[in-house]
């Protein structure tokens, strides 16, 4: 089992003191910063937003990226009112606002099959998700590059299938980079049932991945 693998699936977290930095300069009105703030958290939003939408018919639909883009025009007009407790919190309150624009893309898709009165017909060759991952480390190859963007796609997938409450404290872990105490308040558990919660999950992840990945080094 290449458990270096998914390990490398999680590389790259941005550094949370430059994050806070770049968010109280584009606070300030600081587009470069902005900009760079944007940039340093699509990739990990994406992958959250994958895990959201899951199986739901939306991925059929809605490019995630598309939905990372609404979600950043969402939250720009926000972002001066923003004080995070960390970076991390930074991340998940993008992916609640992402949440929301999922949902208004859900209503608004029901919205026009009512107008129009017909039915989209169900295309099983069509493409879930139309981005590819983004490339990891420049200095990994292109094989590297392709295998790890595969792990990244396969792993993201078996998370969203994951029951709610591990889901949740892989997503806040896992994706957004929380310490074990805010994670433990925000799951309502204690911080030792949290990390059970979590080992459980990986477990679970691991066995659902490992038929997939073996021989993949």
């Amino acid at each position: 089992m290449p458990d270096d693998l998914l390990a490398q699936s999680f590389d790259g977290l941005p550094d949370p003191r430059h994050s806070l930095d770049l968010l109280a300069r584009a606070r300030e009105g600081d587009r470069q910063a902005l900009a760079e703030l944007c940039e340093r958290y699509q990739e990990r939003l994406r992958r959250i937003v994958r895990i959201q939408l899951g199986a739901s018919p939306l991925r059929r639909d809605h490019d995630s990226m598309d939905i990372v883009q609404s979600t950043f025009r969402a939250a720009l007009p926000k972002i001066r009112d923003l004080r995070p407790r960390s970076a991390a919190g930074l991340l998940q309150w993008l992916a609640l606002i992402a949440t929301n624009q999922i949902r208004d893309a859900h209503d608004a898709q029901h919205a026009l099959k009512r107008d129009i009165a017909r039915e989209v017909p169900f295309d099983p060759t069509a493409s879930v998700d139309g981005v590819a991952a983004s490339l990891s480390a420049p200095d990994a190859g292109p094989e590297q590059r392709a295998l790890l963007a595969e792990i990244r796609e396969l792993l993201d997938d078996e998370v969203s299938r994951l029951p709610d409450d591990q889901r949740r404290v892989v997503v806040l872990r896992d994706y957004c980079g929380e310490d074990w105490d805010r994670i433990a308040d925000e799951l309502e558990r204690g911080n030792g049932a949290a990390r059970e919660l979590h080992q459980r999950a990986w477990i679970k992840l691991r066995q659902a991945l490992r038929p997939k990945l073996m021989g993949r080094e």
